[in-house]
C-alpha cells in the first residue's frame, strides 16, 4: 500500500511540475510613455455695437440738424491673424430727406468705410465713432427712425515690392 501511496505522489507531482512549466510569467514594467497632442484653432472674430442712438428732439423746421452722438464698437478678434479691420455701414432703409455722417462719410445705399485699423490686438479692440443726423424740408411732427447696418472686414497688409 506504501508503494502505491508513494506511486501516486510521485506521478501527481510529475503532473504538477509538467502543468506549471506550461505557465508564463509577466516581467515588471517600471517604464512608460505618453504623447500629448495640442491642436490651435481659428478663432472668431465679432463685431458688437451700441444697437441704438437717442438723438434729443428738435423742433420743426425746414432743415433739423440734431447734431451727432457717439456709437461704440468692440472689434473681439481671436483669428490669430493681427493686422487690421475695416468697418462699413450703409443705411438699411431710404429717406430722401435725411443725410446720416459717420466721420466724413456720408451713407447711401452703398457700404462706405467708415474705420480703417491698420493692425489691432488679440482679444478686445474698443472705440466709437461718431454719428450725425440731419432732415431737410421735413413738414410733418413725428419720430423719424434710421437703420444702419454695419459690416466688419478683416484687412491684410500687403507688402510691395520692386
Amino acid at each position: 500500500m506504501k508503494k502505491i501511496i508513494l506511486s501516486a505522489m510521485l506521478c501527481g507531482g510529475m503532473l504538477l511540475g509538467v502543468a506549471n512549466s506550461g505557465v508564463a510569467h509577466a516581467a515588471d514594467k517600471l517604464t512608460g510613455n505618453t504623447t500629448a497632442t495640442a491642436t490651435v484653432t481659428k478663432g472668431d472674430v465679432t463685431l458688437d455695437i451700441d444697437s441704438a442712438i437717442n438723438f434729443d428732439p428738435q423742433p420743426l423746421s425746414g432743415d433739423v440738424n440734431f447734431g451727432s452722438q457717439d456709437v461704440n464698437y468692440k472689434v473681439t478678434d481671436y483669428s490669430g491673424d493681427t493686422k487690421g479691420y475695416q468697418l462699413s455701414a450703409k443705411l438699411g432703409d431710404t429717406d430722401a430727406t435725411r443725410t446720416v455722417k459717420i466721420g466724413d462719410a456720408t451713407l447711401s445705399d452703398a457700404a462706405a468705410v467708415v474705420a480703417s485699423k491698420d493692425s489691432n490686438i488679440v482679444g478686445e479692440n474698443a472705440d466709437k465713432l461718431s454719428v450725425s443726423l440731419e432732415y431737410n424740408g421735413i413738414k410733418e411732427v413725428k419720430d423719424y427712425s434710421t437703420a444702419i447696418q454695419w459690416n466688419l472686414t478683416k484687412t491684410q497688409t500687403e507688402q510691395i515690392t520692386e
